[in-house]
């Protein structure tokens, strides 16, 4: 079993993340398949994407989408794209992102 300091003493740094909040990230993105995979890896495989998305990731890309392209890299074997550019969230599993109620709320004064 991977932890942080087996990866510290390794000289590998990684991007922690927790799975639950990137499945709702990889299925916003249309990768439902990785996004069902997620819950059958161990830490083994969940240091590999945190050490790829550390990889990945470039100075004007969000964290989410970083993770995103190592979960689909580390389940495939190879990098890709993800399926869509932007995240959709009404093809997510509980609807639609509410809306910003104070925003909402600052439009009709």
């Amino acid at each position: 079993m991977t932890n942080l300091l087996d990866l510290m003493n390794r000289g590998l740094s990684g991007i922690a993340f927790d799975l639950a909040p990137l499945v709702r990230e990889l299925a916003a993105f249309g990768e439902e398949e990785t996004a069902a995979w997620l819950s059958t890896i161990d830490a083994d495989t969940h240091a590999k994407i945190s050490v790829t998305a550390s990889r990945v990731i470039t100075a004007s890309m969000v964290i989410d989408k970083a993770i995103c392209l190592a979960a689909v890299e580390v389940r495939e074997g190879a990098p890709r794209a993800l399926r869509r550019t932007r995240r959709s969230y009404k093809s997510v599993q509980g609807g639609t992102v509410s809306p910003n109620t104070s925003l909402e709320r600052t439009r009709e004064r």
